[in-house]
Protein backbone atom coordinates (compact mmCIF):
# COMPACT_ATOMS: atom_id res chain seq x y z
CA UNK A 1 0.00 0.00 0.00
CA UNK A 2 3.03 2.28 0.29
CA UNK A 3 3.90 4.33 -2.78
CA UNK A 4 7.39 5.40 -3.79
CA UNK A 5 9.26 6.95 -6.71
CA UNK A 6 10.72 4.02 -8.63
CA UNK A 7 13.97 5.44 -9.88
CA UNK A 8 16.08 3.25 -12.12
CA UNK A 9 14.17 0.01 -11.53
CA UNK A 10 11.54 1.63 -13.81
CA UNK A 11 13.98 1.92 -16.73
CA UNK A 12 12.94 -1.47 -18.18
CA UNK A 13 9.43 -0.01 -18.64
CA UNK A 14 10.92 2.88 -20.63
CA UNK A 15 13.02 0.47 -22.70
CA UNK A 16 10.13 -1.91 -23.41
CA UNK A 17 7.77 0.93 -24.33
CA UNK A 18 10.28 2.49 -26.74
CA UNK A 19 10.96 -0.87 -28.39
CA UNK A 20 7.31 -1.91 -28.54
CA UNK A 21 6.28 1.38 -30.16
CA UNK A 22 9.10 1.12 -32.69
CA UNK A 23 10.75 4.33 -31.51
CA UNK A 24 14.17 2.68 -31.20
CA UNK A 25 15.75 -0.61 -32.21
CA UNK A 26 17.26 -3.19 -29.86
CA UNK A 27 20.78 -2.10 -30.87
CA UNK A 28 20.11 1.66 -30.69
CA UNK A 29 23.17 3.61 -29.51
CA UNK A 30 23.19 6.90 -27.59
CA UNK A 31 26.09 8.66 -25.95
CA UNK A 32 26.20 8.02 -22.21
CA UNK A 33 27.64 11.18 -20.68
CA UNK A 34 27.80 13.08 -17.44
CA UNK A 35 24.85 15.33 -18.21
CA UNK A 36 22.34 16.18 -20.90
CA UNK A 37 20.82 19.59 -21.61
CA UNK A 38 17.17 19.41 -22.69
CA UNK A 39 15.42 22.66 -23.65
CA UNK A 40 17.83 24.65 -21.51
CA UNK A 41 17.52 22.40 -18.45
CA UNK A 42 20.51 20.30 -17.35
CA UNK A 43 19.89 16.73 -16.25
CA UNK A 44 22.74 14.93 -14.50
CA UNK A 45 23.83 11.32 -14.87
CA UNK A 46 24.56 9.38 -11.70
CA UNK A 47 28.13 8.92 -13.03
CA UNK A 48 29.34 12.39 -13.99
CA UNK A 49 32.59 11.12 -15.53
CA UNK A 50 31.23 8.61 -18.07
CA UNK A 51 31.45 9.50 -21.78
CA UNK A 52 30.95 6.63 -24.21
CA UNK A 53 28.36 5.28 -26.63
CA UNK A 54 26.09 2.60 -25.18
CA UNK A 55 23.52 0.19 -26.53
CA UNK A 56 20.24 -0.35 -24.69
CA UNK A 57 21.57 -3.50 -23.01
CA UNK A 58 24.67 -1.77 -21.69
CA UNK A 59 22.67 1.30 -20.64
CA UNK A 60 20.43 -0.96 -18.55
CA UNK A 61 23.41 -2.74 -17.05
CA UNK A 62 25.17 0.53 -16.23
CA UNK A 63 21.89 2.34 -15.42
CA UNK A 64 22.97 5.23 -17.66
CA UNK A 65 20.59 8.11 -16.97
CA UNK A 66 21.47 10.14 -20.05
CA UNK A 67 20.62 7.21 -22.36
CA UNK A 68 17.14 7.16 -20.88
CA UNK A 69 16.91 10.96 -20.99
CA UNK A 70 17.31 10.56 -24.75
CA UNK A 71 14.39 8.14 -24.75
CA UNK A 72 12.40 10.66 -22.71
CA UNK A 73 13.01 13.26 -25.41
CA UNK A 74 11.74 10.83 -28.04
CA UNK A 75 8.60 10.12 -26.04
CA UNK A 76 8.00 13.84 -25.57
CA UNK A 77 8.05 14.35 -29.33
CA UNK A 78 5.14 11.93 -29.84
CA UNK A 79 1.58 13.22 -30.26
CA UNK A 80 0.28 10.68 -27.74
CA UNK A 81 1.80 9.41 -24.49
CA UNK A 82 3.16 5.96 -25.39
CA UNK A 83 5.35 5.58 -22.30
CA UNK A 84 2.37 6.12 -20.00
CA UNK A 85 0.16 3.87 -22.14
CA UNK A 86 2.62 0.99 -21.95
CA UNK A 87 3.27 1.60 -18.25
CA UNK A 88 -0.44 1.10 -17.57
CA UNK A 89 -0.48 -2.06 -19.68
CA UNK A 90 2.37 -3.31 -17.49
CA UNK A 91 0.32 -2.75 -14.34
CA UNK A 92 1.22 0.75 -13.15
CA UNK A 93 -1.31 3.37 -12.12
CA UNK A 94 -3.83 0.70 -11.16
CA UNK A 95 -4.31 -1.90 -8.44
CA UNK A 96 -2.78 -5.31 -9.05
CA UNK A 97 -5.82 -7.19 -7.72
CA UNK A 98 -3.93 -8.89 -4.92
CA UNK A 99 -6.47 -10.55 -2.61
CA UNK A 100 -5.21 -9.10 0.67
CA UNK A 101 -5.60 -5.34 0.97
CA UNK A 102 -5.58 -2.44 1.22
CA UNK A 103 -3.76 -1.57 -1.99
CA UNK A 104 -2.74 1.75 -3.51
CA UNK A 105 -3.07 2.28 -7.28
CA UNK A 106 0.01 4.50 -7.46
CA UNK A 107 0.31 7.20 -10.12
CA UNK A 108 1.42 7.34 -13.75
CA UNK A 109 1.45 11.08 -14.53
CA UNK A 110 0.16 12.26 -17.91
CA UNK A 111 -0.38 15.65 -19.56
CA UNK A 112 -4.12 15.34 -18.82
CA UNK A 113 -3.39 14.53 -15.16
CA UNK A 114 -1.22 17.65 -14.79
CA UNK A 115 -3.99 19.83 -16.19
CA UNK A 116 -6.47 18.39 -13.69
CA UNK A 117 -4.13 18.25 -10.71
CA UNK A 118 -2.38 21.64 -10.74
CA UNK A 119 -3.86 25.12 -10.50
CA UNK A 120 -1.40 27.52 -12.13
CA UNK A 121 -0.96 27.74 -15.90
CA UNK A 122 2.79 27.04 -15.50
CA UNK A 123 2.31 23.87 -13.47
CA UNK A 124 -0.42 22.57 -15.78
CA UNK A 125 2.05 22.29 -18.66
CA UNK A 126 3.62 18.96 -19.57
CA UNK A 127 7.18 19.83 -20.53
CA UNK A 128 10.12 17.91 -21.94
CA UNK A 129 11.47 17.85 -18.39
CA UNK A 130 8.51 15.79 -17.21
CA UNK A 131 9.09 13.21 -19.97
CA UNK A 132 12.81 13.06 -19.19
CA UNK A 133 12.16 12.56 -15.47
CA UNK A 134 9.50 9.91 -16.08
CA UNK A 135 11.90 7.99 -18.33
CA UNK A 136 14.14 7.32 -15.30
CA UNK A 137 11.26 6.63 -12.90
CA UNK A 138 11.27 10.03 -11.20
CA UNK A 139 9.05 13.10 -11.33
CA UNK A 140 5.48 12.51 -10.17
CA UNK A 141 5.56 8.74 -10.77
CA UNK A 142 4.53 6.66 -7.75
CA UNK A 143 4.62 2.86 -7.61
CA UNK A 144 4.02 0.12 -5.07
CA UNK A 145 6.48 -2.72 -4.42
CA UNK A 146 3.98 -5.29 -5.75
CA UNK A 147 3.60 -3.35 -9.02
CA UNK A 148 7.37 -3.37 -9.49
CA UNK A 149 7.54 -7.09 -8.70
CA UNK A 150 4.86 -7.77 -11.32
CA UNK A 151 7.00 -5.95 -13.88
CA UNK A 152 10.05 -8.11 -13.23
CA UNK A 153 7.88 -11.23 -13.22
CA UNK A 154 6.56 -10.12 -16.64
CA UNK A 155 10.12 -9.73 -17.92
CA UNK A 156 11.12 -13.11 -16.48
CA UNK A 157 8.16 -15.03 -17.93
CA UNK A 158 8.36 -13.52 -21.41
CA UNK A 159 5.76 -10.76 -21.33
CA UNK A 160 2.71 -11.81 -19.30
CA UNK A 161 1.29 -9.81 -16.40
CA UNK A 162 0.63 -11.90 -13.29
CA UNK A 163 -2.20 -11.16 -10.87
CA UNK A 164 -0.68 -11.88 -7.45
CA UNK A 165 -2.69 -13.78 -4.87
CA UNK A 166 -1.90 -15.17 -1.43
CA UNK A 167 -5.22 -16.61 -0.21
CA UNK A 168 -5.56 -20.36 -0.79
CA UNK A 169 -8.84 -21.04 0.96
CA UNK A 170 -11.26 -20.12 3.74
CA UNK A 171 -11.83 -22.97 6.17
CA UNK A 172 -14.15 -23.77 9.00
CA UNK A 173 -11.89 -24.82 11.88
CA UNK A 174 -11.86 -28.44 12.95
CA UNK A 175 -14.13 -29.38 15.83
CA UNK A 176 -13.45 -31.83 18.58
CA UNK A 177 -14.56 -34.79 16.45
CA UNK A 178 -14.56 -33.14 13.02
CA UNK A 179 -12.00 -32.24 10.40
CA UNK A 180 -11.76 -28.70 9.07
CA UNK A 181 -14.05 -27.90 6.15
CA UNK A 182 -13.04 -25.78 3.14
CA UNK A 183 -15.78 -23.18 2.71
CA UNK A 184 -14.25 -21.52 -0.35
CA UNK A 185 -11.15 -22.06 -2.45
CA UNK A 186 -9.29 -19.36 -4.37
CA UNK A 187 -7.19 -19.69 -7.48
CA UNK A 188 -5.19 -16.92 -9.08
CA UNK A 189 -6.00 -15.76 -12.58
CA UNK A 190 -3.79 -16.93 -15.41
CA UNK A 191 -1.04 -14.51 -16.50
CA UNK A 192 -2.14 -12.18 -19.31
CA UNK A 193 0.09 -11.23 -22.27
CA UNK A 194 0.28 -7.45 -22.73
CA UNK A 195 1.47 -7.44 -26.35
CA UNK A 196 5.19 -6.79 -25.97
CA UNK A 197 7.40 -8.07 -28.83
CA UNK A 198 9.59 -11.06 -27.94
CA UNK A 199 12.64 -9.18 -29.25
CA UNK A 200 11.99 -6.33 -26.79
CA UNK A 201 11.66 -8.71 -23.84
CA UNK A 202 14.86 -10.51 -24.84
CA UNK A 203 16.85 -7.28 -25.10
CA UNK A 204 15.75 -6.19 -21.62
CA UNK A 205 16.45 -9.64 -20.20
CA UNK A 206 19.98 -9.44 -21.59
CA UNK A 207 20.47 -5.97 -20.11
CA UNK A 208 19.33 -7.15 -16.67
CA UNK A 209 21.67 -10.15 -16.95
CA UNK A 210 24.57 -7.81 -17.74
CA UNK A 211 23.63 -5.69 -14.73
CA UNK A 212 24.48 -8.61 -12.43
CA UNK A 213 27.21 -10.35 -14.47
CA UNK A 214 29.23 -7.68 -16.29
CA UNK A 215 32.21 -6.85 -14.10
CA UNK A 216 32.71 -3.43 -15.70
CA UNK A 217 29.19 -2.09 -16.29
CA UNK A 218 26.98 -4.11 -13.97
CA UNK A 219 25.63 -2.04 -11.07
CA UNK A 220 25.00 -5.11 -8.89
CA UNK A 221 27.82 -7.31 -10.18
CA UNK A 222 29.58 -6.99 -6.81
CA UNK A 223 26.60 -8.65 -5.10
CA UNK A 224 25.45 -11.24 -7.66
CA UNK A 225 28.42 -11.74 -9.99
CA UNK A 226 29.75 -14.78 -8.15
CA UNK A 227 26.49 -16.18 -6.80
CA UNK A 228 26.21 -19.87 -7.86
CA UNK A 229 22.69 -19.36 -9.26
CA UNK A 230 22.33 -16.97 -12.19
CA UNK A 231 20.31 -13.91 -11.15
CA UNK A 232 19.18 -10.96 -13.31
CA UNK A 233 18.07 -7.63 -11.95
CA UNK A 234 18.36 -3.90 -11.59
CA UNK A 235 19.40 -1.43 -8.91
CA UNK A 236 17.53 1.78 -8.27
CA UNK A 237 18.11 4.89 -6.17
CA UNK A 238 15.02 7.10 -6.14
CA UNK A 239 14.98 10.60 -4.71
CA UNK A 240 12.04 11.56 -2.49
CA UNK A 241 11.38 14.50 -0.17
CA UNK A 242 11.03 13.23 3.38
CA UNK A 243 9.80 15.45 6.22
CA UNK A 244 11.87 15.05 9.38
CA UNK A 245 9.77 15.78 12.49
CA UNK A 246 10.43 18.31 15.25
CA UNK A 247 12.91 16.86 17.73
CA UNK A 248 14.69 14.61 15.22
CA UNK A 249 18.40 15.25 15.73
CA UNK A 250 17.44 18.35 17.70
CA UNK A 251 15.32 19.98 14.96
CA UNK A 252 13.30 22.95 16.21
CA UNK A 253 10.67 22.55 13.46
CA UNK A 254 9.83 20.01 10.71
CA UNK A 255 12.38 19.94 7.92
CA UNK A 256 11.97 18.48 4.41
CA UNK A 257 15.06 16.99 2.84
CA UNK A 258 15.73 14.93 -0.27
CA UNK A 259 16.53 11.31 0.64
CA UNK A 260 17.30 8.21 -1.41
CA UNK A 261 14.94 5.24 -1.52
CA UNK A 262 16.98 2.09 -2.21
CA UNK A 263 15.61 -0.45 -4.71
CA UNK A 264 16.66 -3.74 -6.23
CA UNK A 265 14.34 -5.79 -8.45
CA UNK A 266 15.08 -9.01 -10.29
CA UNK A 267 14.52 -12.73 -10.75
CA UNK A 268 16.22 -16.08 -11.05
CA UNK A 269 17.45 -18.50 -12.17
CA UNK A 270 17.78 -16.67 -15.48
CA UNK A 271 17.47 -19.81 -17.62
CA UNK A 272 14.21 -20.92 -15.96
CA UNK A 273 12.96 -18.32 -13.47
CA UNK A 274 11.00 -19.48 -10.43
CA UNK A 275 11.05 -16.33 -8.28
CA UNK A 276 10.83 -12.59 -8.88
CA UNK A 277 11.25 -9.99 -6.17
CA UNK A 278 11.65 -6.34 -5.37
CA UNK A 279 13.34 -4.91 -2.30
CA UNK A 280 12.70 -1.30 -1.34
CA UNK A 281 14.34 0.25 1.71
CA UNK A 282 12.94 3.61 2.73
CA UNK A 283 15.65 6.26 3.03
CA UNK A 284 18.11 3.43 2.47
CA UNK A 285 20.63 5.18 0.24
CA UNK A 286 21.95 3.55 -2.92
CA UNK A 287 20.19 0.43 -4.18
CA UNK A 288 23.40 -1.38 -4.99
CA UNK A 289 24.69 -0.90 -1.46
CA UNK A 290 21.62 -1.77 0.64
CA UNK A 291 18.73 -3.23 -1.38
CA UNK A 292 20.78 -5.62 -3.54
CA UNK A 293 22.49 -7.32 -0.54
CA UNK A 294 19.07 -7.70 1.11
CA UNK A 295 17.72 -9.33 -2.06
CA UNK A 296 20.67 -11.73 -2.09
CA UNK A 297 19.70 -12.91 1.41
CA UNK A 298 16.22 -13.76 0.12
CA UNK A 299 17.65 -15.70 -2.84
CA UNK A 300 20.01 -17.57 -0.49
CA UNK A 301 17.08 -18.62 1.68
CA UNK A 302 14.80 -19.47 -1.26
CA UNK A 303 17.35 -21.58 -3.10
CA UNK A 304 19.03 -22.82 0.10
CA UNK A 305 22.31 -21.84 -1.60
CA UNK A 306 24.65 -19.44 0.20
CA UNK A 307 26.79 -16.98 -1.73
Amino acid sequence: NGVYPAGSVFKPVTALAALADGLIGTDEVFQCQGELVVDGQTFKNWDEFVNEPMTLRTALANSCDTYFYELGKIFYAQKRSPLQEWARKMGFGKRSGIDVGPENAGLVPTPAWRKRHYTTAWDKQWTSGQSVQLAIGQGDLLVTPIQMTRLYSLIANGGSLVEPHVVKSIEQPAGEDEDSVVLRSFAGRAPRAVGLPASAIQAVQEGLYQATHDGYYGTSYGVFGNYPISIAGKTGTAEKYVTLPTGYLGLQKPFARLMDQAWWCGYGPTDEPTIAMCVVIENGGHGGETAAPAALKVFEEHFQTPA
